[in-house]
């Protein structure tokens, strides 16, 4: 029981004692948590940075997609106004006029009077 009962010279020293511990122990709790929180930061600003990059790397993909597919269209519209170019020509050389002149510039003249088949009059006719 004398123990419990200190002298009132000892009783402030104790006390201080146990406040610089506590203050000892909060501060280390503080630290700690302080640590924890920054690492926790550290971990979302990498987390947040990697998702950046991947976005930057998929941005830049779609961009060289996006200029391959327009040097494709561009392509294409070439092919097919060289297609159209030949189609007009042909359309050209297969035009009456055109083929009456080759005809005439062949030494064929035009008939004079048009005579048709009538296969009903034909006798020596083999039908199918």
């Amino acid at each position: 029981m004398a123990i419990l009962a200190l002298p009132p010279l000892i009783r402030p020293r104790l006390a201080l004692k146990q406040v610089i511990g506590s203050v000892t122990e909060a501060q280390s709790a503080v630290t700690s948590q302080k640590l924890d929180t920054r690492k926790f930061i550290l971990v979302m600003a990498s987390c947040v940075t990697l998702n950046l990059l991947a976005i930057a790397g998929i941005n830049i993909l779609m961009t060289q997609d996006a200029f391959t597919l327009q040097q494709l269209k561009s392509q294409r519209n070439t092919a097919m106004d060289k297609k159209d170019a030949i189609l007009n020509q042909v359309n050209q050389m297969n035009s009456p006029s055109n083929l009456a002149r080759v005809a005439q510039d062949m030494g064929m003249v035009p008939a004079a009077k048009i005579k048709y088949l009538n296969y009903s009059q034909i006798t020596n006719a083999v039908k199918p």
